[in-house]
């Protein structure tokens, strides 16, 4: 077995002895269990996702009598988003929250999900996330060595910047644009007048800071999380794309699991997903109250129109990546079809 495949009770001990002596940052479990195992993920303590894991550790380690447990490394400190993803397929860690963007560059199939304004509401979302695309994409992600367990709710997307209130595509023209590492978020914001860029999540706030970006998107409550507040005034609720978390795992870790402690850790990750989707529709209105020096601003019926009618290119994109029949499905699914 080489270093890159040590079991994930070997790695947990090392790890949970390495923190204890280095670092106040990752969570980990009072009483160390027989498996502990690292989770990543990019977002604040403060998130919903981190908080979310947070549960499943409590789940697991009260019906396992303390056997298993996870151990979270908070805010990129194992590495954006991609390096997560990559790690989980060496075997180096055992599981992460990524959003979709970035997992499309493993699985094109999930470019699907990044059809913009292709979502009214949370009710289409989860039509597709708990269907049968949704389920599709998450088993197909076992032919790129990984395990996709859940979907958890990032959030609807909205467009923020430093710049001005922004309500038609005319407003966007020439702006300085952060978008995820994903060349059909690229192509959106291209055909919507912005000048559009990727940039890993981890150096954001220090790009907007600068003045290297004028404008960003994120979910209202994460934009809040990691204090973009701080370097953005504004915020227009496009609701251009809904971002779903993906919930991984690596296939080594889930194999280790007795057939008894894996149905405890699916159940335990299936009530998880419940409460972290309740959580995430609360933090957005939380966020909103605690930024009133934001200028926030809801686009009128017509306005999103003048967004959404230029999308037809983005769809033949994202149609050339994963075939008609797959978006033509989710289209169907979002509108209750």
């Amino acid at each position: 077995m080489t270093l890159n495949k040590l079991s994930a009770a070997l790695r947990g001990t090392m790890a949970a002895a390495l923190m204890a002596g280095t670092s106040c940052f990752a969570s980990a479990a009072l009483a160390e269990p027989e498996m502990l195992l690292r989770a990543g993920h990019s977002s604040a303590l403060t998130s919903t996702g981190h908080a979310a894991l947070e549960m499943l550790n409590d789940r697991l380690m009260e019906r396992t009598d303390g056997r298993i447990g996870i151990q979270i490394f908070p805010n990129s400190q194992l590495g954006g988003e991609r390096e997560q993803i990559e790690s989980i397929q060496l075997g180096n860690l055992d599981m992460a929250y990524v959003s979709t963007a970035p997992v499309a560059s493993f699985d094109q199939n999930f470019f699907v999900l990044d059809l913009p304004f292709a979502f009214k509401d949370r009710d289409a979302v989860f039509r597709v996330l708990d269907g049968e695309v949704g389920h599709d994409l998450l088993d197909g992600l076992q032919n790129v060595g990984l395990v996709g367990l859940a979907f958890w709710e990032n959030g609807f997307r909205q467009l923020a910047n430093d710049k001005k209130v922004v309500h038609t595509p005319d407003d966007l023209a020439g702006m300085k644009m952060r978008t995820m590492e994903n060349e059909v978020h690229i192509a959106t914001w291209r055909e919507l007048g912005a000048n559009p860029s990727p940039l890993s999540f981890s150096e954001l706030f220090t790009s907007l800071q600068q003045g290297t970006f004028d404008a960003m998107e994120s979910p209202i409550n994460l934009f809040y999380d990691m204090k973009f507040n701080e370097v953005q005034s504004y915020i227009s609720r496009t609701n251009h794309l809904y971002g779903a978390w993906v919930l991984l795992m690596s296939p080594d870790t889930l194999a280790m699991l007795s057939d008894e402690d894996r149905e405890i850790f699916m159940q335990a990750v299936a009530e998880t997903t419940a409460d972290q989707r309740a959580l995430a529709i609360e933090a957005d209105d939380k966020a909103m109250a605690a930024m009133p020096e934001v200028t926030i601003t809801d686009l009128t019926d017509e306005e999103l129109a003048a967004f959404s009618e230029q999308m037809a290119p983005v769809y033949d994109l994202v149609a050339e990546k994963v075939g008609d029949e797959l978006v033509q499905k989710v289209v169907a699914a979002a509108k209750g079809e």
